[in-house]
């Protein structure tokens, strides 16, 4: 009869550090799409903002008694709030999704077999650390 050999998974080893780099990058990714939603909705609230902007240059530029002039300078301030208001819809998306990532990551982190509870609490950590250094960026 022969014994059976049961492996058994050291989780401070080496390997684990892999993982734990695994994890990492899926927080940078998931920060990255919610700071690319942020960008979007504020992208458009600037484009709208310029649109209105526009329409007021418009009105000091031209005489009023212009035909068509008080057509030309509604439309753009309507289109400045649509666009504005429009752009928030895929930026809600795009940092719904950001948030849908973190936390996915947040359940494999959590149910890995592969990590100890202080990798699991180090390796949760880095998606502080990742927010934190992706906002200094930001900053900078």
């Amino acid at each position: 009869m022969s014994a059976a050999v049961v492996a058994t998974l050291n989780p401070e080893s080496n390997e684990s550090t892999e993982v734990i780099e695994r994890y990492a990058k899926g927080y940078r990714i998931a920060e990255k799409v919610f700071n690319f939603g942020e960008s979007v909705a504020m992208g458009g609230i600037f484009l709208g903002g310029v649109l209105v902007v526009g329409a007021m240059v418009e009105l000091l530029m031209n005489p009023a008694e212009r035909y068509g002039f008080p057509l030309v300078f509604v439309s753009m301030i309507a289109c400045g709030v649509l666009l504005a208001l429009v752009s928030q819809l895929p930026g809600m998306g795009f940092r719904g999704l950001g948030q849908l990532l973190k936390a996915a990551v947040d359940a494999d982190v959590n149910s890995s077999p592969f990590l100890s509870n202080a990798q699991r609490a180090k390796a949760m950590s880095l998606r502080k650390r990742a927010a934190v250094a992706e906002q200094i960026r930001w900053a900078a």
